[in-house]
């Protein structure tokens, strides 16, 4: 029998909790502005392929994107795009209610995986990013992407 890593189901449940650790270990002895330092690095490292795609002004790159991403996860989000706007709203974070699960505590800011890393997404792009709302007990958010005016 021959089996490839891609034959394999999808999940990264401990992404999260290495995550979490990392950006608590990191708040707790450098602070927020260096947290935030961090997962602007990350975001523009992981997520390069994905911000050059964002360039080409097509905003149903993110809702493929987001689409796929929550499908891997398992986890309900509810999308809404038009033209040129992209509405993400969810109940829960697949990533909280992981940590949650494993009797962790979510670190502070937790919320910045979502504005900082999106945010970060769309710098340089003809999109920006704002979080409407996040619950930090619950990861339940509202996100909205929208095509920048020209001016």
């Amino acid at each position: 029998m021959s089996r490839k890593a891609s034959d394999n189901k999808y999940l990264h449940k401990d992404f999260h909790l290495s995550m979490n650790l990392l950006l608590d270990y990191i708040y707790t002895n450098f602070g927020k502005e260096n947290l935030i330092r961090y997962l602007q690095q990350f975001t523009i490292a992981y997520h390069q392929p994905l911000r050059e795609s964002l360039k080409g002004g097509n905003i149903k790159v993110l809702t493929d994107y987001f689409s796929d991403l929550y499908e891997k996860e398992e986890w309900p989000i509810r999308i809404r795009q038009e033209e040129d706007y992209l509405e993400i709203e969810q109940d829960g974070c697949p990533g909280i209610y992981y940590i949650k699960s494993l009797g962790k505590v979510p670190t502070t800011f937790y919320s910045e995986t979502y504005r900082t890393v999106y945010s970060t997404l769309c710098d340089g792009t003809p999109f920006e990013y704002t979080l409407l709302f996040f619950d930090e007990e619950t990861g339940a958010c509202k996100q909205i992407f929208t095509k920048r005016k020209e001016h």
